[in-house]
């Protein structure tokens, strides 16, 4: 039996893949009219995005106007909001200006008052009878006592009351004087005198400096050798205290004597007397506000 001839089989396979890779090597040139439509569809990409470019372009010079557009109006805006600061500072300054003068010729017109009327000076007579007195005693380190008659701060309170709760009229605050006399470190109140009111606010009055003067005109016409040793006036349901306008009529009386401030509450029927203690300063610089203390063991 004869064997097949392998070797010649072998050779035909080889050939017939040569042939194989010799067709898939060759390829297919591409026609001038397919290269100009591949020109033309890159031309065209380019083209869009070209296009794209702009539109962007566009778009930004459009937001670079309108940043530049707001931010001159922002800078007029803060341009008048400076000024108008700069003009309300001016009118305040001007305004502290006027009040410091005010305060200033009140302050000679009290001197004129004090020292031309009622001299200052301690009145020698017996101590006062404590039965017939109240004693309220100043908070340390201030030395000084107030004595003051039975029915006084009652009557304050009467006429505080009566100017509120009326029909149709708004609620007011009542002011007034306190006279009495000097007895070594203890204030004596006699007498509540009625005011009229310079300044009132909510939580504010001020005496008014021609009734203060009719009021010492009288007092010399009865002479009932007497100082004022205090004034008075109501808050309307906030307690007591002293506001910023009550220290400074406070610190414009007391510069001449003994005087001290009587604040009433008649919503809230509560009673304080207070002194303005220059020589001590509290944190924010202003001077500390002493009150009385009604001593212990008094009847009511």
């Amino acid at each position: 039996m004869t064997k097949p001839h392998r070797s010649k089989d072998l050779r035909s396979k080889s050939t017939v893949k040569k042939k194989k890779e010799r067709r898939v090597k060759v390829k297919k040139r591409p026609s001038e009219f397919e290269k100009l439509e591949d020109l033309t569809s890159e031309f065209e990409r380019y083209e869009n995005k070209v296009s794209s470019l702009k539109s962007d372009l566009r778009r930004l010079n459009d937001l670079h106007d309108s940043l530049e557009s707001r931010i001159v109006d922002f800078k007029e805006y803060f341009e008048n909001k400076i000024r108008v600061v700069s003009n309300s500072v001016g009118e305040l300054e001007a305004k502290i200006d006027e009040i410091i003068v005010s305060n200033n010729r009140l302050a000679r017109d009290f001197d004129k008052f004090f020292e031309g009327h009622i001299p200052t000076r301690k009145i020698n007579m017996p101590p006062p009878i404590t039965s017939q007195v109240t004693i309220y005693k100043a908070e340390e380190p201030l030395d000084l006592k107030i004595g003051i008659l039975p029915d006084i701060i009652e009557e304050i309170m009467k006429r505080a009351k009566s100017k509120i709760d009326r029909d149709d009229i708004p609620d007011e605050e009542v002011v007034g004087l306190l006279t009495g006399r000097v007895h070594g470190k203890t204030v004596i109140i006699e007498e509540a005198i009625p005011g009229r009111a310079a300044h009132a606010d909510y939580a504010e009055v001020a005496l008014d400096p021609s009734d203060l003067a009719e009021i010492i005109d009288k007092m010399m016409r009865e002479d009932k050798n007497r100082n004022i040793v205090g004034w008075y006036h109501s808050h309307l349901d906030l307690g007591v205290f002293l506001s910023d306008v009550d220290i400074r009529t406070q610190l414009t009386l007391q510069q001449f004597s003994y005087v001290i401030a009587l604040v009433v509450d008649p919503i809230r029927n509560k009673h304080g007397f207070f002194y303005v203690d220059t020589r001590i300063k509290m944190s924010d610089g202003r001077p500390k506000i002493i009150e009385f203390i009604k001593e212990k063991n008094q009847n009511k």
